[in-house]
């Protein structure tokens, strides 16, 4: 059986009343052994005293002989009325034997001593105080003794209450302890209470706390796992319903004609050549489509890789010759703006700004003027310390009511004649956000749409970039 209480506060409780016990009984005991030492040396000193007195008298100790009395003395003998009542005696041994003696005379008679000095005697319960020394004379001796059963008994008096203030210590400490720590754990039973009440469908945050400060960081602490769970649950609902929603026309298409070639195997050449095609490009649609929400449900949940230095122009021109790869029919042209003369970086994720690059140069191309041109630029506000790139078009453009609109998950112009999920700008509006920059939707001056993405620049630019400081030489496709 483990006597450990379970509760922290009970704990708490008796690990406070047991350190206090401790605490106060040692020092009550060292208070009393201190009173104690008092006490015996200042009787030490008064039987010094006391024989430094007899000796300077002990002619007249010895005209009044033996006195084995009560010890109730008389008016007469100074050595009686002095030691009468006080239990002290004095005795004047000589060879061996006591030849003198005035004071409380104990009930059994008291042994002699062997030694010179100090000593303590006990004789029928009763504890005496010895000192012994020598009176010049050879053979003769003078002993002073004194009870000390009052010290004794003040000894035990101040071991008692010790012990009784240390159990009351205790006992005070252990209440105080007790309800001190319910008023100090009962935000922890606040938590306790909101965390019993937390359900899939919850939403409302842990009890906020502010004191103690320990409670408060784990409040916050909790709080801020319960968002980033309440994130990833409502980013794994949200890639569900999307792509749920979004598969269905693209599965559907994909499996009539697979019925139709299953219903209909003498099927010409053509046809069947038609069917494979089209059969393909759902398959396209709908990788693309799962790749993009596969995107967004990580960007949702922040499920990301740890930031890390992009150069921006390099990024470009890597994206701008796969894009003119992809879209020969296409023109690109990259150019950078002045005052871009250093290498332009920004501290975040490649892979993301990869991508959002890469939606804009394919969205430009296939929403834009077939055979038409794309126009990047690259820029850097030294002023705000903000990375600009601009992506222009020479398409139809997107009316200024359904900017915003465009930036939504699944939402397609009202202008465009080209194929697509409407998860581009979604993608590319994520990204900048998660990088804590901004996405602007405008018109070029062809009269296309025109994107502007920008972006905090890293701290410390790096070296001189060539065919940034001269302008750039345009990177064409075919």
């Amino acid at each position: 059986m483990k006597l450990t209480p379970r509760s922290l506060r009970s704990q708490i409780t008796a690990a406070v009343a047991v350190l206090v016990t401790v605490v106060v009984a040692l020092a009550g005991l060292v208070i009393v052994a201190r009173i104690d030492h008092r006490d015996r040396t200042d009787l030490d000193r008064q039987l010094a005293a006391r024989a430094t007195k007899v000796r300077q008298d002990a002619d007249k100790l010895l005209d009044k002989g033996d006195h084995t009395g009560t010890g109730t003395g008389t008016g007469g003998d100074d050595y009686g009325g002095l030691l009468a009542g006080s239990q002290s005696l004095v005795r004047l041994i000589y060879d061996g034997q006591v030849i003198a003696q005035r004071g409380e005379t104990p009930p059994t008679a008291l042994p002699l001593p062997t030694r010179d000095g100090y000593a303590t005697i006990e004789t029928d319960g009763q504890t005496w105080r010895s000192l012994t020394e020598p009176l010049g004379t050879e053979g003769d001796r003078l002993e002073v003794l004194q009870d000390i059963d009052p010290i004794e008994r003040r000894l035990a008096d101040n071991t008692a209450i010790v012990a009784a203030v240390t159990l009351f210590a205790a006992l005070i400490t252990a209440a105080g302890v007790w309800l001190i720590t319910r008023i100090i754990l009962h935000p922890l039973q606040r938590l306790r209470a909101g965390a019993l009440a937390i359900s899939v469908d919850t939403t409302e945050p842990l009890p906020a706390a502010t004191r103690p400060q320990e409670v408060a960081d784990l409040s916050g602490a909790l709080n801020t796992m319960l968002d980033q769970l309440r994130t990833s649950m409502e980013a794994t609902r949200r890639f569900t319903a999307d792509a749920g929603h979004e598969l269905r026309t693209p599965l559907t298409s994909l499996g009539m004609t697979i019925e139709t070639l299953q219903r209909n195997p003498d099927l010409s050449a053509h046809q069947r050549t038609r069917a494979l095609e089209a059969m393909r490009i759902e398959h396209s649609r709908i990788t693309a489509l799962l790749t993009g929400l596969q995107t967004l449900a990580r960007g949702d949940a922040h499920a990301l890789p740890e930031r890390t230095t992009v150069h921006l122009s390099e990024l470009l021109d890597e994206a701008v010759a796969h894009a003119s790869r992809r879209h020969p029919a296409v023109t690109y042209r990259l150019a950078a703006v002045a005052p871009v003369t250093v290498t332009v970086t920004v501290t975040g994720w490649p892979v993301g700004l990869r991508l959002a690059v890469d939606n804009l140069l394919d969205n430009a191309a296939l929403h834009g003027r077939p055979d038409g041109t794309v126009d990047i630029h690259l820029s850097h506000d030294t002023v705000g310390n903000t990375v600009r790139v601009t992506i222009r078009d020479d398409g139809p453009g997107i009316p200024p009511d359904q900017r915003q609109a465009m930036k939504e998950r699944f939402t397609r112009g009202t202008r465009t004649r080209s194929p697509g999920s409407g998860l581009g700008l979604a993608l590319v509006d994520q990204q900048v956000h998660l990088h804590h920059g901004s996405l602007r939707l405008g018109e070029s001056p062809a009269g296309g749409l025109e994107v502007t993405i920008a972006l905090p620049a890293a701290d410390r630019p790096g070296p001189a970039d060539e065919h940034a400081a001269d302008g750039g030489a345009p990177t064409a496709g075919a």
